[in-house]
């Protein structure tokens, strides 16, 4: 069953491919907010492609790790979306991490905090539920030592890992990456039917189908 549901998956994610790539092909920015969401699309879908990867190798004390970047940059590109000015906080932030790396005191206290950002993306009930999740499958906790690291009472490396929490993975990579690509190409325009087929994808994964 494994092995057919890898192969759905992969396939799923070719199409998905193929119609970022042909909308990519025909994306035109004309300012930093078109821009930055157009990158911000780029890394939603690769990192999503990374979770996909992680667990087709049965990798998935890392891909949770990997899906939770993912969606901070969602959260990210449904700020931009929403917010015309959130344009200067992302420049805020890589100037305050190049002030960092040339050894410059810089107050990161000054910059939106995570739970805010949230909720300007639209996105509040998400960081209370599925993004805390994520985060508490990306620390070194005793419940994912248990999960992740143990069989039974055994310490394990590299045991199958459950069926079950591979198949959500996969479909909440699948969903999100169409889910950005969707609201990105929404806000850029003139993409229709790339987006329908996109929906069509965020459909069937939203509903477990690729699982």
């Amino acid at each position: 069953m494994r092995t057919l549901e890898v192969h759905l998956n992969n396939r799923v994610w070719d199409d998905l491919n193929t119609i970022r790539l042909d909308a990519f092909s025909n994306i035109f920015h004309e300012n930093k907010q078109e821009k930055y969401v157009a990158l911000l699309m780029t890394r939603v879908s690769e990192l999503c492609q990374d979770t996909l990867l992680l667990l087709k190798e049965g990798r998935i004390a890392s891909a949770p790790i990997v899906l939770r970047s993912s969606l901070e940059s969602y959260v990210d590109l449904m700020c931009i979306i929403n917010d015309i000015n959130y344009v200067n906080e992302m420049n805020k932030s890589f100037d305050f991490h190049k002030a960092k790396v040339k050894g410059d005191k810089v107050n990161f206290r000054e910059l939106m905090p995570i739970s805010k950002k949230f909720k300007l993306a639209g996105e509040a009930e998400t960081y209370n539920g599925f993004y805390a999740h994520l985060c508490r499958s990306s620390h070194g906790n005793l419940e994912m030592l248990i999960n992740f690291h143990s069989f039974g009472e055994n310490i394990s490396i590299g045991h199958k890992p459950n069926a079950e929490e591979v198949n959500n993975l996969e479909n909440q990579a699948v969903a999100l990456a169409a889910t950005a690509l969707i609201d990105g190409l929404k806000f850029l325009g003139e993409f229709e039917t790339q987006i329908g087929k996109l929906e069509i994808i965020q459909e069937c994964a939203g509903s477990g189908k690729y699982a």
